[in-house]
């Protein structure tokens, strides 16, 4: 039976279209602001065709799970009908964001192995949670379809739990730029709403004074930016957990934005162990989990912090299908050289290009060189590759040491390539890619003694013969 999302799903998707188009309409408010009150009707009209369109796109849209697919229905112009085999499931996420909350109502996203990552195969905006938890149960990740599931497919294998102290401390590690930016953002809007005058004053004596107190207004400006991001880091994975169960795992997190996503095993196409600069000084690391989801850029945890003595605990208890791979770094050495001219030249070309405008300045590229330099050298050094009869782990590091351990039968293609001078000397730089996603992992340079045994058999391989 054809079945429809909830009616409330009508007040969603219609702030969701008032809020994808509001900045035309904040920016005529912000130049008419004294005019606002006289043209309140506008503001009526708006939500009034926002309420429309989202319920002619809710009165049309119908969803119905058989035994072998999803059908999907919906358009009042232009008709649109899909069939989405439900073996060809990648993962389930139900999303649960503040809005959603206030109605009670949850958005179920399915991803299929033909994603883009532009947006969901399978997309629900407007279920009740307990009816997307039971879709998601009935589904199983597309495995065959079973109304009556066994007692051993439910139960809970193992649980863990990331206390919030842990989270704080991963986010003081972490050091992760798109959140302090995010931090910056609403220091900016705080800072341009409310004390802006202030500011402005300060600026101007400020600049009058010295570099040294324009040095010291950044730092200050970036230590409120990163406080900033390590509230929302908390705010974004509170709460996580992750449930193993025969066939699957399941990873919940979020204090405002609730999201639980359902990934069999069979579809983790790598695991990926970060470890970053800071964290590895104080022996921490993460896990994350290279899955198809909607978006290809959200990154999804297995555990976003924990010791680097718990990695492979981790992995034996939670990802049975894989193992983690301790091995030496393997790269040439010597060659770190190449990399670092690179390097140089940049930083060459800026000083000029900084000289001509303030000469003070260029002792910071100075300083940038040096630590892009040291990080290049030691980071290269870490690189190296292993390979098992059923595993490939590749292991990278710039500021961020990462490695990757993927499925031998999941490799989607190898590649190495070399500048004509290391060519000659046998050396390459390898390349590897998973089946299912667009990221590539690569390391280099390797002696032809590493490499070439990885390339020949990589993609080629036979138990039998093994």
């Amino acid at each position: 039976m054809n079945k429809k999302l909830h009616p409330l799903a009508v007040i969603v998707q219609a702030a969701k279209y008032i809020k994808d188009n509001i900045l035309p309409f904040a920016f005529l408010i912000i130049l008419q602001r004294d005019k606002v009150l006289t043209y309140w009707w506008v503001g009526l009209i708006i939500i009034g065709i926002s309420l429309f369109f989202a319920f002619v796109k809710w009165q049309t849209f119908r969803y119905q799970v058989t035994e072998k697919e999803i059908r999907i229905k919906k358009g009042v112009f232009k008709k649109e009908n899909s069939f989405i085999q439900r073996t060809r499931i990648q993962s389930i996420q139900i999303d649960q964001p503040f809005l959603f909350r206030l109605v009670k109502l949850a958005r179920l996203r399915i991803e299929t192995a033909g994603g883009t990552g532009m947006g969901a195969e399978v997309d629900l905006p407007g279920v009740l949670m307990k009816d997307a938890h039971e879709l998601k149960t009935m589904l199983q990740a597309g495995e065959s379809f079973s109304v009556e599931e066994s007692p051993e497919r439910k139960q809970i294998i193992k649980t863990l739990k990331v206390p919030t102290s842990r989270l704080v401390i991963a986010a003081a590690l972490s050091a992760n730029f798109g959140y302090i930016f995010a931090g910056l953002g609403v220091l900016y809007e705080y800072v341009d709403d409310l004390i802006n005058p202030w500011i402005q004053d300060a600026y101007e004596q400020i600049v009058t004074q010295s570099i040294l107190a324009i040095i010291i207004l950044v730092f200050f400006i970036l230590c409120i930016a990163y406080i900033l991001s390590i509230i929302l880091y908390v705010i974004r994975f509170g709460n996580f957990m992750v449930e193993r169960y025969e066939k699957h795992l399941q990873v919940q997190y979020g204090l405002l934005n609730k999201s639980s996503l359902t990934i069999p095993f069979e579809k983790i196409k790598a695991v990926t162990v970060e470890e970053g600069l800071l964290q590895r000084l104080f022996g921490w690391g993460a896990i994350s989990l290279k899955v198809v989801t909607s978006d290809l850029e959200q990154k999804v945890y297995l555990h976003p912090f924990l010791k680097q003595k718990e990695i492979t605990e981790v992995f034996s208890e939670y990802l049975p299908t894989y193992r983690y791979l301790e091995f030496k770094p393997n790269v040439v050495r010597n060659y770190v050289w190449y990399k670092l001219s690179y390097v140089f030249i940049t930083a060459c070309i800026a000083a000029v290009a900084i000289s001509f405008w303030k000469v003070q300045l260029v002792w910071g590229v100075v300083v940038i060189l040096l630590a892009t330099s040291l990080l290049t050298w030691f980071g290269y050094h870490q690189g190296g590759v292993a390979m098992t009869h059923e595993f490939l782990s590749i292991r990278s590091q710039f500021i961020t040491r990462k490695t990757t351990v993927m499925q031998r039968r999941k490799i989607q293609d190898v590649k190495v390539k070399a500048s004509s001078r290391f060519w000659e000397k046998g050396c390459r730089h390898l390349i590897v890619s998973t089946m299912g996603l667009g990221s590539s992992y690569g390391v280099g340079y390797l002696p032809e003694r590493i490499w070439k045994p990885i390339f020949d058999k990589a993609t080629h391989w036979d138990v039998k013969k093994e």
